[in-house]
């Protein structure tokens, strides 16, 4: 068919020579949410990325008053040595699991999801833009919160290239969570209860703030049930070199707790579970 009997076509008729074929992967479909999100996050920056920030330096600045006596022997560095890593990890697991899941459902509360489920746009594509987005917001986030500890307490990377691949596994850990909270919310409430009863029970419960070895075995064999736990224990064995568990045990229980968790939010989406309510 020539361009000038395409052309000559009328408004509206329908065009034999346009492929309609979906591909199974949609690269365009994909790039076009990934940006789409990328742009929200980058509007919200002063949340995502300031505010954590500064709560971090909080926190800092109160653990370190708190050490009293101890501040500037070997012990009380120690303690905050051991913090620096905790308070970065802790931005990071919460920020990727707040910036996918309240944009989720946002989308369904405001009525913008639906656009996206009639286009032609699937699990495929959906999970991984979200899950970039989520761990990226995550990693922004926590690099400002580190240079804000490196202001108070600066102390080098002991292996930058394990910190930067825990810190993304544990991003898309989160943002999976995030992800499937959104997925099972249909209000706002819905999402503060899981970010309150679960969300920050898990994260602090990951030895974020106390080594495992220090605590009763109840509570150590609790908190190493965690999968954060792990992503916690291998973040900060790339920051100070030492941990509780071994590295790649850690590597592993994170990307296979990461899979399972993406697997499903996939399944979900895919039926279109909790997405019309």
């Amino acid at each position: 068919m020539s361009l000038d009997s395409i052309a000559s076509r009328p408004a509206g008729a329908f065009n034999a020579a346009i492929n309609r074929m979906v591909p199974a992967f949609h690269t365009r479909a994909f790039l076009t949410l990934l940006g789409k999100e990328m742009r929200r996050v980058w509007k919200m920056a002063a949340m995502i990325i300031v505010a954590p920030a500064l709560m971090a330096v909080i926190y800092f600045v109160c653990f370190l008053f708190g050490l009293g006596p101890q501040r500037g022997t070997p012990e009380g560095d120690a303690v905050l040595s051991f913090l620096v890593p905790g308070l970065v990890m802790l931005s990071i697991l919460m920020r990727a699991a707040e910036n996918t899941g309240f944009s989720l459902l946002y989308g369904k509360i405001e009525g913008h999801v639906l656009d996206q489920l009639m286009a032609p746009i699937g699990a495929r594509e959906v999970v991984p833009a979200y899950a970039i987005t989520g761990m990226s917001a995550g990693l922004v986030s926590g690099l400002f919160v580190w240079f804000g500890s490196l202001l108070i307490w600066p102390q080098p990377v002991a292996h930058p290239g394990l910190a930067v691949l825990f810190a993304a596994l544990a991003g898309l850990l989160m943002a999976a969570c995030g992800l499937l909270t959104g997925l099972a919310s249909t209000k706002w409430d819905h999402m503060a209860a899981y970010f309150t009863f679960l969300f920050t029970p898990l994260s602090f419960l990951s030895g974020v703030f106390a080594p495992v070895a220090g605590m009763p075995p109840f509570f150590a064999h609790l908190v190493q049930s965690n999968p954060i736990f792990y992503a916690m224990d291998g973040f900060r064995y790339a920051m100070m070199g030492t941990s509780h568990q071994d590295p790649g045990l850690c590597a592993l229980v994170v990307t296979g707790a990461t899979a399972l968790l993406y697997a499903l939010a996939g399944r979900l989406y895919a039926i279109g579970w909790h997405m019309k309510n």
